[in-house]
């Protein structure tokens, strides 16, 4: 194990992609030269080297984590038996031997952690708990798998930020999950462009099949909402990157490249949620991006030139062809929130059960007025992810998650002030994180999250990274001394500050207009 361990550990990111994709072409030819016997022969030895090597590298098992939730549907057309779970194990397991070998620190637990806790518990309570429907889809008589919903609503997301903040402690594994990213939204982008242009080169073949979203890109997801979130988040990487110094010239040309893909393959998903997420990131990226903005301001032009040239489609009702005016599907979010507040009404601690919207909404479903027709949004699960959690866990549970919410982007907002500005591992990589999130929340505004897992665990993630690297920055700095002006913008934390303790050690006179004070 300790063999594998440094050999993944040294081994070029170059070699490991290699590896992967030799591993992936001799599935594939396994798959089709032999069927599901010979992929089962080829697949299990090739499974078990792989588990190897993400035990003994928690930075390999948390991207196949995300990897294994990332193609959760397009691995059933091979496979039935689901992968997300034993990676989520293996990350585990992983995790726990590096902090016993010393080679990772144990996570830290703080206030966001405990708001966790208390989240979770109340979902694990609510599942313990009678309620007055039973947690069934009342049309087909099928049970819903209240676990579920507590394992990708809650333990995977939440169990992704901690661990990350302790799996990502150095710049080889932060550029390894950006880089991940970006392959995760160049694919989707494949796949969202050639499902209308090339379908016969598109896989998963649902995704050109699928009779629910029909003429929208829905992605290895078969869900535009979830395609949304990682084209976003891979568009925001994809300028970062793009903006590094150093880069190659070529490599920055092709991020660019991607990055205007992802933004045509987010205006496919025909989602104003995820249009909104992009619109968003773009604003704050003018606005904070200080240093790398240029991608941002030249992106925004061109979506504001691309919106004005084609205003007449994109402002029309015929949601099929991208138009945002459509109102059709707003009255079923409008039904299914009336039905959310009589559910919180009634139910306003304990809720009406995990997993039990559902059934409520068949029952007990409402609508917003009498402008909006009855059967709009009837049968539907909650498409609202903070009232969807006030409906079937009560309002403490919803308030305890805004908290954990609030308390991160306020952890990422403190990282963008603390973090140094001109490492670009610092400050900009918090904006990207506190954009991811905000991408989150903002998709979360129109459909549940909770059965999504990729959506909440990739924002989450990022936080993690950015939250732990505040961390560790926060413990190794050096403590301020007498003497030496702690304070300002970066809350006494800027590189300059303590320069400026180390001149003064060595009597070199401060600069014109710095003050230094005397100890007490």
């Amino acid at each position: 194990m300790n063999l594998i361990a440094r050999v993944a550990r040294h081994s070029s990111r170059r070699n490991l992609v290699i590896g992967g994709a030799v591993c992936l072409v001799l599935l594939v030819l396994a798959a089709a030269v032999f069927g599901k016997t010979g992929l089962l022969l080829v697949g299990l030895p090739i499974g078990a080297l792989v588990a190897l090597v993400a035990l003994s590298d928690p930075l390999i098992a948390i991207i196949l984590l995300m990897l294994a939730s990332f193609g959760r549907l397009a691995q059933k057309e091979i496979v039935s038996t689901e992968l997300l779970t034993p990676a989520f194990l293996v990350l585990i397991g992983s995790l726990a031997l590096a902090v016993s070998r010393g080679t990772k620190r144990s996570p830290r637990f703080g206030g966001v952690e405990w708001l966790m806790a208390c989240y979770l518990a109340l979902n694990l309570l609510s599942w313990a708990l009678p309620h007055q429907y039973d947690a069934i889809d009342p049309m087909t008589g099928d049970s819903q798998d209240v676990y579920r919903w507590i394992l990708t609503g809650t333990i995977l997301p939440f169990a992704t930020y901690v661990m990350a903040k302790s799996v990502f402690d150095d710049d080889r594994s932060v550029r390894w999950m950006l880089w991940a990213t970006v392959g995760m939204g160049a694919y989707s982008s494949w796949v969202s462009i050639l499902q209308f242009r090339l379908p016969a080169l598109v896989w998963p073949r649902y995704i050109v099949d699928s009779p629910n979203w029909v003429g929208r890109a829905n992605g290895v997801f078969n869900q535009p909402v979830v395609n949304g979130v990682i084209l976003d988040i891979a568009f925001l990487v994809c300028l970062y990157l793009a903006s590094v110094p150093g880069t190659r010239h070529w490599v920055r040309a092709l991020l660019y490249a991607l990055a205007a893909v992802n933004a045509y393959s987010v205006y496919l998903t025909h989602t104003r949620a995820a249009l909104l997420a992009l619109v968003i990131a773009l604003g704050l990226g003018i606005l904070f991006a200080s240093g790398w903005r240029r991608g941002f301001v030249a992106f925004a032009a061109l979506g504001a030139a691309a919106v004005v040239a084609n205003a007449s489609r994109i402002f029309s009702s015929d949601r099929a062809t991208g138009g945002v005016g459509s109102s059709y599907e707003l009255y079923d979010r409008l039904n299914i929130m009336a039905t959310a507040f009589r559910a919180i009404g009634e139910h306003p601690f304990l809720g009406i059960g995990i997993g039990r919207f559902l059934v409520y909404n068949t029952y007990e479903h409402q609508a917003w007025s009498q402008n909006v027709g009855w059967d709009r949004g009837y049968n539907l699960i909650s498409h609202e992810t903070e009232l969807g959690i006030a409906a079937e866990l009560g309002i403490p549970a919803a308030l305890f998650w805004i908290a954990v919410l609030v308390s991160i982007l306020y952890l990422l907002w403190r990282a963008m002030r603390e973090l140094p500005h001109d490492t670009w591992l610092g400050s900009p990589l918090a904006l990207v994180g506190a954009i991811a999130m905000i991408t989150m929340v903002v998709n979360g505004l129109t459909v549940d999250l909770r059965l999504l897992e990729f959506a909440t665990m990739l924002p989450f993630l990022f936080a993690g990274i950015v939250v732990g690297r505040l961390e560790r920055y926060r413990a190794d700095r050096p403590a301020p001394r007498p003497g030496v002006p702690w304070g300002g913008l970066r809350g006494g934390t800027a590189p300059e500050d303590q320069q400026a303790w180390h001149d003064r050690e060595a009597g070199v006179a401060p600069p014109d207009g710095a003050r230094l004070v005397s100890p007490r």
